[in-house]
């Protein structure tokens, strides 16, 4: 977060629709380019060390193949954007596909484990040496946009090798066949669910820059607008990506030990909605109240105009991150196929949804993708009862909780709002007397009434003091 709010005042905005486009094409790709071997391992129960010899050859094999096309497609995909500088970017980020291939066996052993500690340091020192050392160092030579470039390939670099020093594993020079084809089974299934849902996340930030000329007429060129998108999306991606890394390697490594045991799914499943609506709705109601200050705040005041399109994704976010928790089921479960039919009829009314709105102006856009988010949700719950028998009645009700909280926030902030001397206040000021004013109010509304976070006869006070006193990092302390 830190680099990407220093990163918005040294590198161009069209500099970040460029990237947009870049990464949302090898993002797409990448998925394919794995072919669910990563998920296969996590997923498997029963694993032998030729799997992972399998995994590792066929994973290089597309990976060197993948970076190869892509540099040769590269003039074709410059071409039809009619932007000739993606052309030498797409060359240069598509040497990930091979780097991040060399480290799919290492990665998925270390989540298979659950080793979440080497994970998060492998992590940070991709993230740091990266981003902050040479992403930035870069920025302020002026690179522009090649800044972006280069901290993305050193940090796909670093990452590879921490990934090894940190999950040394043994890659046998003897290849059988048949254990790969074991994995390529799910491996296959997972890509195409994972490939759509990917497709139909990403649909605006491809298409608003091919079709930016069809925006309404203003003072800014059509391209600077597709950027201040994309940095909106990319602001409101950012709890996604926290919540997908959640999904990814605790959850859906979780669900896959417990994936014969209904009950215990059932029990998670419906936990889990009642957290994240506890969580995230007073979160996403607070951001989205106060989106002009945070984005002015964050990415500079050249991004003001943003504000109203931050104002209205983080309605979209609440239902993302819910439709997270169901996805971890369906990997878990092995119910991908059937998954991979709601995500092509989502990435269908995404990509209708958007080319509607495109004429209409960014917010609109916006608004459409709350709209096909929501019914994204809808039908993930539908699939969630039919795999474990949950109820969907149930699973809505688990969210009543965080509602509540939400339509609480909602009050108090309109309320504070109506104090004219707080409206002059500085950004940064409003911000911070406005987050002080929404955590008490609700601390003290939870205090007053701890009953509204039942739901389901679930009440967190029941087990999470436990699970609190259990964390090592505390039993450390303790001792």
């Amino acid at each position: 977060m830190i680099y990407t709010g220093i990163l918005a005042r040294m590198v161009s905005q069209d500099s970040f629709a460029l990237m947009g486009v870049v990464l949302s094409i090898m993002g797409f790709a990448e998925i394919f380019s794995q072919v669910g071997i990563g998920p296969a391992i996590i997923q498997r129960k029963d694993l032998h060390a030729q799997h992972l010899t399998g995994a590792f050859y066929t994973s290089l094999a597309l990976g060197v193949t993948f970076t190869l096309g892509f540099i040769v497609a590269a003039p074709l995909i410059a071409k039809s954007y009619n932007i000739a500088e993606l052309e030498p970017i797409i060359q240069v980020v598509c040497t990930s596909f091979t780097i991040s291939a060399l480290a799919v066996v290492p990665r998925s052993m270390m989540l298979k484990e659950m080793k979440f500690k080497n994970f998060f340091i492998a992590g940070m020192i991709s993230i740091v040496g990266g981003n902050l050392i040479v992403g930035l160092s870069l920025a302020y030579a002026g690179w522009d946009v090649w800044a972006y470039v280069w901290a993305l390939f050193a940090q796909n670099t670093l990452m590879t090798i921490s990934f090894w020093l940190l999950q040394p594993t043994k890659i046998k020079f003897k290849w059988e066949w048949s254990y790969t084809q074991d994995l390529l089974g799910y491996g296959g299934a997972s890509s195409l669910f994972n490939a759509l849902n990917y497709a139909a996340t990403k649909v605006d930030v491809l298409l608003l820059p091919k079709y930016a000329s069809q925006l309404p007429a203003s003072s800014r060129s059509p391209l600077d607008t597709a950027g201040l998108y994309e940095r909106s999306a990319y602001v409101m991606s950012l709890p996604i990506t926290i919540m997908a890394k959640l999904s990814d390697n605790v959850l859906f490594s979780g669900m896959s030990k417990m994936q014969d045991q209904q009950a215990r799914l059932r029990r998670l499943m419906l936990i889990g909605n009642q957290f994240l609506g506890i969580l995230v709705i007073p979160i996403c109601v607070f951001i989205s109240f106060f989106s002009k200050e945070i984005i002015t705040i964050y990415l500079g005041p050249s991004y003001e105009e943003a504000a109203s399109v931050l104002q209205v994704l983080f309605i979209a976010i609440i239902f993302r991150t819910l439709t997270r928790l169901t996805d971890s089921l369906l990997r878990a479960v092995n119910a991908v196929l059937r998954g991979s039919i709601i995500k092509a009829f989502y990435l269908v009314i995404m990509i209708v949804g958007v080319v509607v709105a495109i004429p209409y102006g960014i917010q609109m856009i916006a608004w459409s993708i709350v709209a096909t988010t929501a019914i994204h949700y809808l039908m993930s719950i539908f699939l969630s009862q039919r795999l474990i028998d949950v109820s969907i009645f149930k699973q809505l009700g688990a969210l009543v909780p965080g509602v509540i909280l939400g339509l609480f926030n909602l009050v108090v902030l309109f309320s504070l709002d109506l104090i004219s001397f707080f409206n002059e206040s500085p950004h940064l000021v409003k911000l911070i007397i406005g987050g002080m004013v929404w955590g008490v109010s609700t601390l003290t509304l939870i205090l007053a009434f701890p009953s509204i976070l039942r739901a389901n006869d679930i009440h967190p006070s029941e087990f999470l003091p436990k699970k609190i006193l259990s964390l090592p990092l505390l039993n450390r302390l303790g001792k």
